[in-house]
């Protein structure tokens, strides 16, 4: 008699437990699911919900491919947004998610189109770093804008240094880095509040100011305490202005007996140095663009 019990709940156990393991257990096969957010789903599913490798697409020009985690977008995955008739007509971003948002290692490339009769992109742009729920905070940031002066920008930041310069004509990135090339050079350690700005300007002038910098409250960087030097080169004068608590407490005017360009050039031929360790990681950043 007891054998025959245990036999039944052995068979009962076995009953049950493939009966549960069919409903709530990941499938083998990929399977196709309507999300609630208007997303369609092809690919692993748990628990009614993607699970496992998978693709969603919203619409015709939103797709995610990559892993999911009960329902949400998390571990590895690659999102592409392509809409014509948008401003930002390419958005791609590959890298780690967590909790349905880029967080984690990751590449983003947006391109953008100030007119829709544009042949090619007037501004793209490309981040390579760390995200925090959909937002990058430090990393590598190169900028190629067709419609200014600058035509590019490359920046790096993390809680303890940024380091940015800028080009004028994309050409000049393929040769060693001049000085007279160079329309943006800054270099900031926050950890030691200190650090140089130097900037020729759409207005034709050149500003460099150097001293104690702290991170804005969004997220950029001032010059808190220090000094702001303003020069024209074609008046040989430079307009100097102190600052204290990120204000500008006192202003003179001096006479230069140096050419302004030369000067701003010997400035800028003793800090180079300083972008080494990051032009590599520029380079192949701009080239994914």
């Amino acid at each position: 008699m007891k054998r025959f019990i245990a036999i039944v709940l052995l068979v009962l156990g076995l009953f049950i437990g493939s009966n549960v393991g069919g409903v709530y257990a990941a499938t083998t096969q990929d399977v196709s699911l309507t999300l609630s957010n208007g997303g369609v789903y092809y690919g692993e599913v748990q628990y009614g919900k993607p699970h496992g490798k998978g693709t969603a697409t919203w619409g015709k020009y939103k797709t995610y491919t990559g892993e999911w985690k009960y329902g949400k977008r998390s571990g590895k995955g690659e999102l592409i947004t392509s809409d014509p008739q948008t401003e930002t007509p390419q958005v791609i971003y590959e890298g780690t998610w967590a909790n349905d948002k880029q967080n984690g290692q990751g590449t983003l490339r947006e391109y953008f189109k100030f007119s829709k009769y544009s042949e090619e992109y007037d501004r793209a742009t490309a981040h390579r770093g760390t995200f925090k729920d959909g937002q990058p905070v430090s990393g590598y940031t190169v900028i190629r804008d067709l419609s200014l002066d600058t035509e590019l920008v490359f920046r790096y930041m993390n809680d303890n240094v940024m380091v940015a310069f800028g080009l004028a004509d994309s050409n000049d990135l393929n040769v060693p880095l001049k000085a007279e090339n160079m329309s943006l050079f800054a270099s900031v350690n926050f950890k030691k509040e200190s650090g140089f700005l130097m900037q020729y300007t759409e207005e034709q002038k050149n500003v460099y100011q150097y001293g104690t910098y702290k991170k804005g409250p969004n997220g950029g960087t001032r010059l808190f305490n220090g000094t702001m030097e303003l020069f024209d080169p074609y008046n040989d004068k430079i307009s100097i202005g102190s600052v204290k608590k990120a204000k500008i407490i006192s202003f003179k005017v001096v006479n230069t007996s140096e050419e302004l360009p030369k000067y701003r050039e010997r400035i800028i031929k003793k800090k180079l140095y300083l972008l080494d360790p990051y032009m590599s990681n520029f380079k192949k950043l701009y080239n994914q663009l």
